[in-house]
């Protein structure tokens, strides 16, 4: 129950960061659109931004916890601080690095950005005043392993949500002091402040989580050596969790000759990122032991392998087939105002129609990347990943041309398909991925409920289509009533067909 109590509260955590960082995202495109302001901010904040959420994540406790939970206190506290130590020089020196090539860095994430423009000198600048969020960063990662394997799980989770009040607080008053007014500098160093001011948050709380005497500072060269495969660990585990994000670094590339491209595809992945961290969190605490209960009992992992699978498709299929039907009015309800006008939503609407369908594909990629870790597969993880992401990078920079910015979320799309293919069968020849056939029989009863959704909702849509158009609070109604009505009627049609199990659902939160 214990365990439970804290899968929900960090899922919980999870999801308040996940809303408040939407809310913040939003804010800038009311601010700044998809001009230079944002196109710019998007490329040169990329790589702190990445940091700061991966890391407030807990991606780094599949590296630390092990070396610790293996030492008596004293060798613990030795190896903590040996460990902040290594980090803490690491992470210097990878923003010195950054620092030093950020034009070149630039020239790699924005290709597209003309050398001599102000989206390129734009992006340097806000990557160089930014630069201090890495480290930061990167020490509230190791800080929260420290503070989990202590025991202490909700101030870490909560960290994410406080630095994104922090930035959002940051944004009001940027808001006040009139962002249509200042320079293009400017505004690039108020958003500079926030992914630091963020970060700096994060740092702080998690500091304050760890109990005190846990890391002692002090150069031992035996507690240095027992913690460097702490810091060799974290490259794999840092890889696989990066990879949604990678392969959004590499979109924005083959996006960067389109103007606003870069920005638009970065509030289209918002919008696919908030149901899949849903996803995750619910799939987490609640949905996969459900699911996964009866399996589990006779399946050991492949048990909780099809169980996954199951809470994952049931949740992300809809989410997928929903955003795609609806892509242009939930932009222009969520996102179209001040700056961010008409072509703007149309830009971002296309990019989201063909990036919401990697949803499913990512919420599986998730299960079975959990399911490789468990069992000591991290090197198939990183040889999956690093196939997909070349893959997905020649899709993207060739449907670009042809197709604008579906064409570089069709790389998105690419890449998650190829990764998910070398899980699955990196698993199966192991014997480690065993879908039942039952499992497989409801698998299929979801798509068609899916599916059915998916009509209901298109043929919706097309009949409240002039309400949609005249925009306002009208327009906001019934985009909300036909979410509601696709939700019932996916509900109503899963249960029809026998895709979601009334007696599995139940099970899990009885025991």
């Amino acid at each position: 129950m214990a365990l439970l109590r804290h899968a929900s509260t960090v899922a919980l955590a999870t999801l308040a960061s996940r809303v408040l960082g939407f809310a913040r995202d939003a804010g800038v495109a009311a601010l700044f659109g998809t001009g230079v302001v944002a196109d710019a901010s998007v490329a040169g904040l990329a790589l702190p931004q990445i940091a700061r959420r991966l890391l407030g994540e807990g991606a780094l406790n599949a590296a630390i916890l092990p070396g610790l939970a293996r030492a008596d206190a004293e060798e613990r506290a030795a190896r903590a601080g040996a460990a902040l130590m290594l980090f803490a020089l690491a992470a210097l020196g990878l923003a010195a690095l950054c620092l030093l090539f950020m034009p070149q860095l630039v020239a790699l994430l924005a290709p597209g950005f003309p050398s001599d423009g102000p989206r390129e000198a734009g992006a340097v600048l806000a990557g160089r005043l930014s630069v201090a969020a890495i480290p930061l960063a990167i020490l509230a990662g190791v800080l929260a392993a420290f503070a989990n394997a202590a025991g202490r799980f909700a101030r870490p989770s909560l960290a994410p949500a406080a630095a994104n009040l922090v930035v959002l607080a940051l944004l009001l008053l940027l808001w006040l002091a009139g962002a249509h007014t200042i320079s293009v500098e400017a505004a690039l160093g108020w958003l500079a402040a926030g992914a630091v001011a963020g970060a700096f948050t994060q740092f702080a709380l998690n500091l304050l989580a760890v109990p005190r005497g846990f890391f002692r500072l002090r150069v031992d060269v035996a507690a240095l050596r027992a913690a460097l495969p702490m810091l060799a660990a974290a490259v794999p585990t840092l890889f696989a969790a990066a990879l949604p994000q990678l392969r959004f670094l590499i979109a924005a590339a083959a996006a960067s000759g389109i103007a606003g491209g870069v920005a638009a595809l970065f509030y289209a992945t918002r919008l696919v990122e908030l149901p899949l961290g849903l996803v995750g969190a619910s799939a987490g605490a609640v949905l996969l032991p459900a699911l996964a209960g009866s399996e589990a009992q006779s399946g050991g992992r492949t048990g909780i392998g099809a169980g996954g699978i199951e809470a994952a498709l049931a949740l992300s299929l809809p989410a997928a087939l929903g955003l795609a039907v609806l892509a242009h009015p939930i932009v222009v309800v969520l996102f179209e105002r001040g700056a961010f006008d008409p072509a703007a939503s149309e830009l971002t609407a296309a990019a989201l129609a063909l990036l919401a369908l990697t949803l499913p594909v990512q919420a599986l990629e998730k299960i079975l990347i959990a399911l490789a870790f468990a069992s000591g597969l991290g090197r198939l993880v990183s040889l999956s990943g690093l196939v997909a992401l070349p893959a997905g990078a020649v899709a993207g920079f060739l449907a670009v041309g042809p197709l604008g910015m579906a064409g570089a979320a069709l790389g998105v799309l690419v890449s998650s398909l190829v990764a998910l293919a070398g899980l699955a069968i990196g698993l199966g020849r192991r014997g480690l991925l065993v879908v039942p056939a039952p499992s497989r029989t409801r698998l299929a009863r979801l798509v068609l409920a899916a599916l059915a959704m998916a009509v209901a909702v298109g043929l919706g849509r097309y009949i409240a289509q002039p309400v949609l158009a005249a925009g306002g609070l009208g327009a906001t109604g019934m985009l909300g009533a036909l979410v509601l009505a696709g939700v019932g009627v996916y509900g109503a049609a899963a249960w029809v067909l026998g895709g979601i199990a009334p007696a599995l659902l139940g099970a899990g939160p009885r025991r």
